[in-house]
């Protein structure tokens, strides 16, 4: 009886992956097998649903390939995820702060005291106009990859952390400042942020 250890329940697992827009090919996001994206299979909640489901019973070595549809990965773009913030929020002794420029991802809290990401996507006199949608959301991605490791998780790994959209994206979702989702800090998901990758 083999005891190669395949993706599921409380597994922890390591994958690579190029991540793409489907349509017309372009690379979105890579997590390259010297700097894999990671999760506790069940537990983390930081990657996307249709990618979970690809790499169920997979063991390392085993390669993947799945297109998702926007509401199985990133889900759908929402007009209500635009907003327009006052610009005294994002200023420090009565000056604009220098990280806040058009194109920065900013991590933002909600009412309700989840951390968010937020894409600046507008500054005027009086206002920040901001996307809370995830940078991946409405497209139909295409995930290439392989997976690198395989092993019970540790009852530590086994605590659930908060989520972020990337798996991307996790990810995947809202996405925090945290997610461990390569150079956009989101995705992601992992992109996979997300992952929120």
């Amino acid at each position: 009886m083999s005891n190669t250890q395949k993706v599921g329940p409380g597994k922890y697992v390591k994958y690579a992956y190029k991540l793409y827009n489907e349509p017309d090919g372009e690379l979105l996001f890579e997590a390259k097998a010297d700097a894999p994206d990671e999760m506790v299979y069940g537990i983390s909640h930081e990657v996307v649903p249709g990618l979970i489901a690809a790499l169920k019973d997979l063991a390392a070595g085993d390669k993947f390939s799945v297109t998702l549809p926007p509401e199985a990965a990133f889900g759908e773009r929402y007009d209500d995820n635009v907003v327009t913030l006052e610009k005294e929020i994002f200023e420090r002794d009565g000056k604009l702060a220098e990280e806040v420029k058009v194109g920065a991802e900013l991590p933002m809290m909600t009412a309700e005291g989840f951390r968010i990401l937020g894409r600046v996507i507008a500054i005027d006199d009086a206002s920040v106009k901001m996307d809370f949608n995830h940078p991946f959301a409405g497209k139909t991605v295409k995930y290439d990859g392989e997976v690198i490791e395989v092993r019970d998780a540790t009852p530590e790994e086994l605590q659930p952390v908060g989520g972020c959209g990337c798996g991307h994206c996790g990810s995947h979702g809202d996405c925090g400042d945290g997610c461990d989702c390569g150079d956009s800090d989101c995705g992601c998901g992992d992109h996979g942020c997300g992952g929120c990758h």
